[in-house]
């Protein structure tokens, strides 16, 4: 009968409890929760400057000029709707797409990448990759599962990286 060695496998248990180091492909390591979180804490303040601002500015603008209050509500909402449409299809994915990072990502030296080759995700998977994650973020049990994968797994990702194919990985 063949006796298993055991010592160095999970089933040991000898792990149980310890993080292991995320592991080092040719295209980079994985970004961590952490750095991912940040970064996107300053893409959120970008976002808030960049819908709000310009919306305020057109609500101001409809009281300077004396549009009645029915109208102006039908303007305005009109105009939010397409300006937030707008930027939730240009910010993100364009920015992974054509730069391999949003600037919140850029700033802590982030980028996305296609898991297996190690360039960047098509405009496509970088839509995929966006609205996947605003779907799970809006779920509770999705978010929790999603941080899980991301704090948990070797390889960094994310459920809405594994729709699109990509990994999050530090510049090197």
């Amino acid at each position: 009968m063949r006796e298993i060695d055991m010592s160095n496998s999970m089933a040991s248990g000898s792990d149980l409890g310890r993080l292991q180091a995320a592991p080092t492909t040719r295209h980079g390591s994985p970004a961590g929760l952490l750095p991912r979180c940040a970064a996107t804490a300053i893409d959120l303040v970008i976002a808030v400057a960049v819908i709000l601002v310009p919306l305020v500015g057109l609500d101001r603008l409809l009281a300077a000029v004396g549009v009645a209050d029915g109208e102006a509500g039908a303007i305005w909402r009109t105009t939010a709707a397409l300006w937030v449409t707008a930027f939730l299809l240009l910010y993100s994915p364009f920015s992974v797409s054509s730069r391999g990072a949003t600037p919140g990502k850029r700033a802590l030296r982030l980028q996305v990448v296609h898991l297996e080759t190690g360039e960047r995700i098509g405009y496509g998977a970088a839509v995929t990759r966006h609205f996947t994650n605003l779907v799970v973020t809006g779920i509770p049990v999705l978010c929790v599962a999603n941080v899980s994968s991301i704090n948990l797994s070797k390889d960094r990702r994310g459920l809405h990286d594994k729709a699109s194919g990509s990994v999050v990985i530090h510049r090197r």
